[in-house]
C-alpha cells in the first residue's frame, strides 16, 4: 500500500466509523463525481428527471481531481464529504470510479456506476495497472450485452449487474428532431463550415491520472492542404485534455471546439476521425463514415491493452498518418452497412428511450426495502 493511501485510510476509517452514527435515508439519492464540478451528460439528464419526484431528496457532492497539490487538499475534503453522503443514501450514482465506495461504503447503500461512455474499446478499471482496486459496486449501466463480462471485469461486479438497458445521453443522438437542433445551432456559432464538407476529430487521451495527459499528435494543417478549400476541421479533445489547443496556425477554416457537446459536433459533421474514443459507438449510431486515426496502435495494444479485435471490427479505414486520413475522405468510399451493423452490435435498444428505462431502474431500486 502506498503512503498516500495509508494516509487516506488512517483518517478516512474513523471518518467512516462516525458515519455509522448517521442512517441511511430511504428517499436520499446521491449525485457523486471526482471528475466534474457540475452536473453534466447523464448526471444532468437524470438530475432534471429527479425534479419530478419530490419524494426523493437528492444531493450532489461534485469535485474535479487536479494534479497540484491544492488540487490534492480539494480533492482530499471533496472525499470527506461524499463519505458522509455515500453513506447515508438509499442509492447513489457514479459517473467515475470512486475510493470511498471502494473502501467506505455502508452495505446496504446501493451504488449505480452510470460511467461516461457508451463502450469501452481500450482496458479499464481493475483490467489495468491503478491505484486502487475498484468494488463494492451494485449495478452498472450498459448499452448492450457484449459488453457484460468485460465490464464485470473492469468494475469489479458480476455479469448480472451489469444493466444492459441503455445511457440517458445517448437518446438525443436517437433523436433526428434534436440533432438538427444541434446542426442550427453550431452553424450558427461557426458560420464558416456552412457550404464545405466538415472533418471532426475527436481522439481519447493517452496516459493516466498519475502522469500527464497527452494526444497522439496529427498535423491537422497539413490535412487540410490537401483536402481543399472543399473542407473544413473540427476537433475536440478528450475533456481530460481540455485546454490544449491543436490550432497554432489560426486557420479559421480548423476550428478549436474543445467547450463544445461532443453530440452537437456530431451533427454538423461529415465525417469523424478518431481512435479508440467511445465516441465512435455514439457517432454509429448516425450511420456517417468514421475513420481511425492510430499510429501507436501497435504500442496501444500492449501498453493498454483492447477487450475488441480491433482491426476485425472497426468500422472503417484505419490510418496511420495524416495522407491516408486525407485519401480516404478525398476518395469518399465507405461501407455505410458496415457502420449500421456495428451499431446494431453495440446498441441493444435503438429507441432513444433509455432515460426512461434508466429512471424505471432508479425507481425500482429505490422502491426496495434497505
Amino acid at each position: 500500500m502506498s503512503l498516500a493511501r495509508l494516509v487516506l485510510n488512517m483518517i478516512m476509517g474513523p471518518m467512516y466509523v462516525i458515519t455509522l452514527l448517521f442512517p441511511i435515508k430511504s428517499n436520499k439519492i446521491a449525485f457523486i463525481s471526482l471528475s466534474s464540478e457540475k452536473l453534466e451528460g447523464d448526471f444532468k439528464i437524470i438530475a432534471r428527471k429527479l425534479e419530478e419526484h419530490p419524494e426523493y431528496e437528492v444531493v450532489s457532492v461534485l469535485a474535479k481531481f487536479k494534479r497540484n497539490l491544492p488540487g490534492c487538499f480539494a480533492y482530499f475534503f471533496a472525499l470527506l464529504k461524499q463519505l458522509y453522503h455515500i453513506n447515508t443514501s438509499h442509492l447513489v450514482l457514479l459517473d467515475s470510479n470512486n475510493y470511498a465506495v471502494s473502501y467506505f461504503k455502508k452495505k446496504q447503500v446501493k451504488v449505480l456506476q452510470v460511467w461516461h461512455a457508451s463502450g469501452a474499446i481500450k482496458k479499464f478499471g481493475n483490467d489495468v495497472k491503478r491505484s486502487y482496486p475498484i468494488k463494492n459496486y451494485d449495478y452498472v449501466l450498459a448499452c448492450a450485452d457484449i459488453w457484460k463480462p468485460y465490464y464485470a471485469s473492469a468494475f469489479g461486479v458480476k455479469e448480472e449487474q451489469v444493466i444492459p438497458i441503455g445511457i440517458p445521453r445517448t437518446d438525443r443522438i436517437f433523436s433526428k428532431k434534436r440533432m438538427k437542433k444541434y446542426q442550427k445551432e453550431i452553424e450558427a456559432l461557426y458560420p464558416q463550415i456552412l457550404g464545405h464538407k466538415v472533418v471532426l476529430y475527436a481522439p481519447t487521451f493517452r496516459g493516466n491520472v498519475m502522469q500527464d495527459y497527452h494526444y497522439e499528435k496529427i498535423d491537422l494543417k497539413a490535412m487540410k492542404q490537401t483536402l481543399g478549400e472543399a473542407y473544413c476541421i473540427i476537433y475536440k479533445l478528450h475533456p481530460l485534455l481540455r485546454e490544449a489547443s491543436l490550432d497554432e496556425m489560426n486557420d479559421p477554416m480548423i476550428i478549436n471546439a474543445n467547450d463544445i457537446s461532443i453530440k452537437r459536433l456530431f451533427a454538423v459533421s461529415d465525417y469523424l476521425i478518431s481512435d479508440y474514443s467511445s465516441v465512435i459507438f455514439e457517432y454509429s449510431v448516425l450511420g456517417k463514415p468514421v475513420l481511425f486515426y492510430t499510429p501507436d496502435l501497435a504500442q496501444y495494444q500492449e501498453e493498454v491493452g483492447m477487450y475488441l479485435d480491433y482491426e476485425a471490427i472497426m468500422p472503417g479505414p484505419i490510418c496511420y498518418d495524416e495522407k491516408e486520413l486525407s485519401a480516404y475522405i478525398l476518395a469518399d468510399q465507405f461501407d455505410l452497412k458496415r457502420i449500421k451493423q456495428f451499431r446494431n452490435q453495440f446498441f441493444r435498444y435503438r429507441d432513444g428511450k433509455s432515460t426512461k428505462r434508466v429512471m424505471e431502474f432508479i425507481d425500482e431500486i429505490m422502491q426496495t426495502p434497505l
